[in-house]
């Protein structure tokens, strides 16, 4: 604790989401715990410092992370207390059948971006020769130097296949067995295919995190417990790996493969938070990227049309990969929180963490009352990426938007209403007009 104070009070927020989820019985899914959970636990694994690149933060970078959160905490906190004072609940609702969803234009539906995404597949095949993952060098057709043209927009969807699969997989939720059955398949063979057409992490991490939600809101309840047994487990296994290197020593064979086994998935973190403080605090003799007034936070909407590619051409922007903004050659990755600072500087940092707290926790509450398809598939797909906003900030992506898209037309489309067959009740007559009636009919 002494000798690695910020992670202690870091894991110590870690350690609190866990127990308030765990003993007042809350949704440890929920936006707010979700967001200080994922950003505390990278940042303290972070701030081990294993790699010389991860030093520490400056003030001003301090200031970004805590105002994000702080931001975020406040939507979420607003949009809670609102409900309270309409006595509205904030308890997640058990799954129930959605009366008015046809399950099977849904699995039909669900085919259809199936193939698409297998359309995908074809054009890797056809530009390889066979799935990535039976090549001989499979990290060859993987670099951004190969380029799959639109390919990789379908290839790479196999993530929104699983979620649409995935929603009709469990019994508490889909009453249609035979359609259940089905879903429940194809969930396990698009993640199959996705891996061995492209095997990528980014795809992985989507098609376990997907199911994973579904798995607590339409299945049983995480516990808390669970999620930190298994925390416990990976810091076992980090160590002990940790320590059979100092063992072996590292000159020995088996000494430099422990070090790629320890020293990769911490620069894969880590890497976020050395980035963001090196283009937040830039050598006085460096300017690193220039702010993009806005302009670039619609790069998602417009990236397939052209417009944002001309824009960064233009203005000589940064493309997807981050290209000066790496501390060390090849680690390019950076928190949520550049793209938002670059777009709209500290106003940005400040009011878009908020929006997107007080949007997330609406959604969120509609679970707190019998749910629709559409919003538990929304749900689940925006807190994704809100635990994985330590990683990239998806919305600035053209693929994640026209997933949202997906969703909301294939939820539409499936959404039936009962047709009202009987006769609608008369209206109350008017006193004042029946009494002039019963008159008449006297006179």
């Amino acid at each position: 604790m002494s000798l690695y104070p910020v992670s202690t009070a870091l894991f110590l927020v870690v350690i609190f989401c866990l127990f308030q989820s765990w003993y007042f019985k809350k949704d440890f899914f929920s936006p707010l715990n979700v967001y200080c959970f994922t950003q505390c636990i990278t940042l303290a694994i972070s701030y081990f410092q294993l790699d010389r690149a991860m030093s520490d933060f400056h003030l001003y970078t301090w200031g970004v992370w805590l105002m994000g959160m702080l931001s975020f905490a406040g939507g979420c906190i607003v949009a809670r207390l609102y409900a309270k004072s309409k006595l509205l609940s904030v308890q997640i609702m058990p799954a129930t059948y959605p009366s008015q969803y046809n399950w099977n234009y849904h699995l039909m539906l669900s085919f259809v971006v199936f193939l698409i995404f297998m359309v995908g597949v074809y054009g890797v095949v056809s530009k390889v020769g066979s799935l990535i993952i039976f090549t001989e060098s499979p990290a060859k057709w993987m670099t951004k130097y190969v380029d799959y043209g639109y390919y990789s927009l379908l290839f790479n969807s196999g993530p929104l296949c699983v979620l649409l699969f995935g929603v009709a997989s469990f019994k508490k939720f889909n009453n249609i067995t035979w359609v259940r059955r089905v879903a429940f398949a194809m969930v396990f063979i698009t993640i199959a295919i996705n891996l061995m057409a492209y095997p990528n992490r980014t795809s992985l991490f989507f098609n376990f995190g997907f199911f994973l939600i579904f798995v607590n809101y339409l299945y049983k309840r995480i516990s808390p417990i669970v999620i930190a047994s298994l925390l416990v487990i990976a810091i076992i296994a980090f160590i002990t790996i940790g320590s059979l290197r100092d063992q072996y020593g590292g000159g020995s064979v088996q000494g430099k493969a422990l070090d790629v086994v320890v020293e990769l998935p911490y620069k894969y973190l880590a890497n976020n938070y050395w980035n963001l403080d090196y283009v937040l605090n830039p050598p006085n003799d460096r300017e690193i990227h220039p702010h993009t007034y806005g302009i670039d936070f619609f790069n998602g909407i417009f990236e397939y049309v052209m417009v944002s590619g001309a824009f960064r051409s233009s203005f000589n922007w940064d493309n997807a990969f981050n290209d000066r903004i790496q501390k060390v050659p090849g680690f390019n990755t950076v928190n949520y929180l550049w793209d938002v600072y670059k777009d709209f500087h500290l106003l940005g940092v400040l009011f878009l963490p908020f929006l997107s707290g007080l949007g997330l926790t609406v959604l969120h509450l509609r679970l707190c009352r019998p749910f629709t398809p559409r919003q538990i598939l929304m749900y689940t797909y925006f807190i994704y990426f809100v635990g994985w906003w330590f990683f990239t900030s998806g919305y600035k992506q053209g693929i994640y938007c026209i997933w949202g898209m997906v969703i909301f037309v294939v939820s539409t489309v499936c959404s039936t209403k009962r047709l009202n067959l009987k006769p609608a009740a008369p209206a109350l007559a008017d006193p004042v007009v029946v009494d002039k009636v019963n008159e008449q009919e006297q006179a």
